[in-house]
C-alpha cells in the first residue's frame, strides 16, 4: 500500500482544528484541558510528523537518509526536524517549521484567546 505524504499533513490539520474547539469550549466555561488529554495530543503529533518526514525523504531522490533515519527523527525530533526541512527546502523550510509549531500550539493559543476575550 502506498503511503501518501499528505495524509499525514491533514490529520495534523484536522486534530489540531477539533483540539482548538475543544480547548475553547472548555475555556469559555472555565475549565482546563485535561492533562491525560494534552499528553495524547503531543503524542499523536510528534508520530505524525515523524511519520510525514520519513515519508517525504523517501520520495525525495536529491536526499541521502542515512542507514536509522527514522530512528533519529524519532529521538532527535526536536533538532531533526528544522535540520530535515532547511536541507530538503531551504528558507521555505522554515516556513514550514513555523507552520508545524502553530499546528502544535495553535490549539493552546485559541484557548487561551477565548477564555481572555470572553471571561
Amino acid at each position: 500500500m502506498k503511503k501518501n505524504k499528505n495524509t499525514y499533513i491533514y490529520t495534523l490539520i484536522i486534530l489540531s482544528f477539533f483540539k482548538s474547539i475543544i480547548e475553547i469550549l472548555l475555556n469559555l466555561k472555565e475549565m482546563e484541558v485535561s492533562q491525560t488529554t494534552n499528553s495524547i495530543w503531543g503524542g499523536i503529533f510528534i508520530l505524525l510528523t515523524i511519520l510525514w518526514v520519513y515519508y517525504d525523504a523517501a520520495n525525495r531522490p536529491d536526499f541521502k537518509k542515512p542507514f536509522d533515519f527514522g530512528f533519529l527523527v524519532y529521538i532527535f525530533w526536536p533538532i531533526a526536524l528544522p535540520w530535515y526541512l532547511i536541507t530538503t527546502r531551504g528558507l521555505e523550510g522554515i516556513l514550514i517549521f513555523f507552520g508545524f509549531i502553530s499546528l502544535w500550539l495553535g490549539p493552546w493559543l485559541a484557548g487561551l484567546v477565548a477564555y481572555v476575550y470572553y471571561t
